[in-house]
């Protein structure tokens, strides 16, 4: 009789240890997890290198650069403490701290008298929302991808327009823009960019999109119209400008016509 009850005894005990073992087991797994999943939390996320507004880029295809309202075309992160940022007019650094996935970048804009944070939404290490609501009063936040330092914001617009072309009214005339900005074939130019920003708007007594040619004797400020659809590009010429006033300049002639080839 008491074999046996010492026999259910050594039962009883060997299932509570394997018990024991299994909720320990379960505990330290448990524990494991919370520990991997604080760390990952609480790791500082880190941005590096050029980010360039994309939503800008995607809006610019059928608008006009002119009533594309952004905070900024460039946010460059080289250093760990500060950011540089462009926006077609100027650029500058300004300080930054990031907690958890957003990144603020201090005292960035004005509203109503105040210097305001702006707020970056970090997705990706490769991508993060700007809300820049406040400052453009637009209702979306913009999105910025990361680039090629080579492959910037002015890059990536040029390159809508980038392509082999024939020029109308002179037979097998090839024009090639690039996306560097350098042209070949288009008359004595050998440059051209793109505005989207600063006093070159207002050349145009009426808002259109404007591009300066260039070479090393010149410059000239022209309106242009790109068709998607029909792969027409046309230049027109300003009229002179006026010594005492500045832009407002009306459409003077077509200067070029140009189909891209497909």
């Amino acid at each position: 009789m008491m074999a046996e009850g010492l026999h259910l005894c050594a039962i009883i005990l060997h299932t509570a240890m394997k018990n024991i073992k299994y909720t320990l087991a379960s505990l330290l797994v448990a524990i494991g997890l919370k520990a991997c999943w604080v760390d990952e939390k609480s790791q500082k996320i880190e941005l590096k290198g050029t980010f360039i507004n994309d939503s800008y880029l995607r809006r610019s295809s059928d608008s006009l650069f002119a009533v594309i309202p952004f905070y900024a075309t460039e946010l460059v992160f080289e250093r760990p403490d500060s950011v540089l940022i462009r926006n077609g007019v100027e650029e500058y650094s300004l300080a930054y701290t990031i907690s958890h996935d957003t990144c603020y970048v201090h005292q960035a804009y004005q509203n109503h008298g105040l210097l305001e944070d702006l707020r970056l939404v970090i997705l990706s290490d490769t991508t993060f929302d700007v809300l820049e609501q406040a400052f453009t009063g637009t209702k979306e936040a913009a999105r910025f991808v990361k680039t090629s330092v080579f492959e910037g914001f002015e890059y990536q617009l040029r390159s809508q327009l980038a392509g082999q072309y024939d020029l109308k009214g002179k037979e097998k005339q090839r024009v090639i823009l690039h996306a560097n900005g350098k042209i070949e074939g288009l008359g004595d130019y050998d440059t051209f960019e793109l505005c989207y920003a600063g006093d070159c708007l207002s050349e145009p007594a009426k808002i259109a999109n404007v591009m300066r040619l260039s070479n090393p004797r010149k410059q000239e400020f022209v309106v242009w119209e790109y068709n998607q659809d029909t792969g027409m590009l046309r230049i027109y010429q300003l009229q002179a400008a006026r010594p005492d006033t500045k832009g407002e300049r009306e459409i003077a002639s077509k200067l070029f016509e140009l189909k891209k080839r497909s």
